[in-house]
C-alpha cells in the first residue's frame, strides 16, 4: 500500500503529540499530517515518567525557554481541555547546611528573570506543609511548577490537532522500518503496512531516535536511555499537597553525568527525591537516574534507597502501601539540551528528541518551536541553541 503525507511525525509520545497539535494549528488546514508510533500513543516515555512542569532558571536561555512552556501548558488546559493540570508550584527542600546554600542561589536565579520565589524557613515550612519532618531547616517555594498527567496530555493534544485540522492522521501499532531517499532528501517512509511518499519527516521517537536516524543514514544522534524506577502509593495516602524535590535535585538531574553513558555496565545509579501528589490522593515518588541501555528491568536496591530518601523528608509515606512500581527511560542528550530543528545534511529531515527528564516540560515549546521552523515563521523563543546541527 502506497500513502501520501506532507509530514511524517515519528513518535507517539508527548512530544510527537506536541508537534502534531502545533503543525495542525499553525500550517493550512488542508495539510495531511501522519503520525506513527510502533505501539500505542504514550506507550513508551511518556506512559512510564512524571509529570513535572518545571521552570528551569539556571540561564536567561533555559528560562525563556521552560517558563514559556509551562505557560503554555496553562493555555492549553484552557483551551483544549480533557487532561488533569494541577498548578501545585513546587518546594525545593533542604536537609543540610550545603542546601540551605543553594537557596538564595536559585532565588538570585527567579529574580534575575523577573520572577518570584520565598525562602522559607523551618516554622514556615511546616505550616505550609505540616506532613514534612520537623527538622527540616528550610525550603524554597517556587509557585509557578506545576503537575499534567502525560498520557492524557498526549490524548487531549491529539483531539486539539484533530479539531484544528481534519487532515490529521493517527496511527499506533505502525513501526517504521526505514526510509527512501532521493536526490539528497527524504522521499518516503517505509513501514510494515507500506510506503507513505512525503518530502518532511519528524523523528521525534525519544529514545528509540538515535535508531531511527541511522536508517535514514544519519550519524548516530548522541541521545541514550538513562532508567528511573518510579513508585506510587494508594489512593488518599500523600502526605503532602505540593510538589517536592531536594535542593540536592539540581546538581544531580541537571547536571552533565559523570559517568559514560555508552558503558551501561559500569553505572551504579543514584537518586534525588522529587514527590508528586496525585490528584486522586497517591503519591508518586522518584527519582532515580542510571545508564543501563534499553534495559526496564527494575533495579530494587537503588528504588528502596530512593523510598527511604522520600521517607526522610515526609515520614507519612512510610505507612503509605506502595501499590505499583516501574521503570522508564528518559532520553538523555550529551549537551543537556534537547535537538529541535532540521538535519542539515538530509532536506526534509527534523528532530525533536533528547529532552531527558524534562520532556513532559518542554513538549508544548518543542512543538511551537518545531512547527514554527517548518512554517517559516518566527520563533516564540530562540530556537538556534537546540539547532540538531550543533553535534556534528
Amino acid at each position: 500500500m502506497t500513502d501520501t503525507a506532507d509530514i511524517v511525525v515519528i513518535g507517539g509520545g508527548i512530544i510527537g503529540c506536541s508537534v502534531v497539535y502545533h503543525l495542525a494549528t499553525l500550517l493550512p488546514r488542508d495539510t495531511r499530517i501522519v503520525l506513527l508510533d510502533r505501539g500505542p500513543i504514550a506507550g513508551g516515555t511518556s506512559g512510564s515518567c512524571m509529570g513535572h512542569l518545571m521552570v528551569t532558571p539556571d540561564t536567561p536561555q533555559d528560562y525563556a525557554f521552560s517558563a514559556t512552556s509551562v505557560r503554555l501548558w496553562q493555555q492549553l488546559h484552557e483551551q483544549v481541555g480533557g487532561f488533569e493540570h494541577n498548578p501545585t508550584g513546587a518546594l525545593y527542600l533542604a536537609d543540610a547546611a550545603e542546601d540551605l546554600e543553594l537557596m538564595p542561589i536559585l532565588k538570585r536565579q527567579f529574580e534575575a528573570n523577573g520572577d518570584r520565589c520565598d525562602v522559607l524557613d523551618g516554622k514556615q515550612l511546616q505550616d505550609l506543609e505540616p506532613g514534612l519532618a520537623a527538622d527540616l531547616p528550610g525550603a524554597l517555594y517556587y509557585p509557578g511548577d506545576g503537575v499534567v498527567l502525560p498520557m492524557f496530555a498526549c490524548g487531549a493534544l491529539l483531539r486539539g490537532a484533530r479539531a484544528a485540522s481534519p487532515n490529521v492522521v493517527i496511527r499506533p501499532g505502525t513501526g517504521v522500518t526505514g526510509f527512501d531517499i532521493q536526490g539528497g532528501r527524504v522521499a518516503g517512509v517505509r513501514t510494515a503496512a507500506g510506503v507513505i511518499q512525503t518530502r518532511r519527516c519528524v523523528n521525534a521517537a525519544g529514545v528509540w531516535s538515535p535508531e531511527l536516524g541511522t536508517m535514514a543514514g544519519l550519524p548516530r544522534l548522541p541521545i541514550y536511555p538513562r532508567a528511573g524506577n518510579l513508585a506510587i502509593t494508594a489512593h488518599h495516602t500523600t502526605p503532602v499537597r505540593t510538589q517536592l524535590l531536594e535542593i540536592s535535585y539540581l546538581r544531580f538531574a541537571h547536571g552533565a553525568a559523570t559517568v559514560d553513558p555508552t558503558k551501561t555496565d559500569e553505572d551504579p545509579g543514584g537518586h534525588a527525591v522529587n514527590l508528586q501528589p496525585q490528584s486522586n490522593g497517591s503519591c508518586l515518588i522518584g527519582s532515580t537516574r542510571q545508564f543501563r541501555g534499553m534495559d526496564r528491568t527494575l533495579n530494587p536496591e537503588l528504588l528502596h534507597r530512593s523510598l527511604l530518601r522520600a521517607q526522610r523528608y515526609a515520614p507519612g509515606l512510610a505507612a503509605a502501601p506502595i501499590v505499583r512500581t516501574w521503570v522508564g527511560l528518559r532520553p538523555y542528550s550529551l549537551d543537556k539540551h534537547p535537538l529541535i530543528g532540521p538535519w542539515p545534511h538530509l532536506d526534509g529531515m527534523w528532530i525533536a528528541a533528547g529532552h531527558e527528564g524534562l520532556g513532559i516540560s518542554l513538549a508544548p515549546i518543542t512543538g511551537l518551536l518545531l512547527a514554527q521552523q517548518m512554517a517559516g515563521v518566527a520563533t516564540a523563543v530562540d530556537h538556534t541553541p537546540y539547532l540538531p546541527g550543533r553535534i556534528l
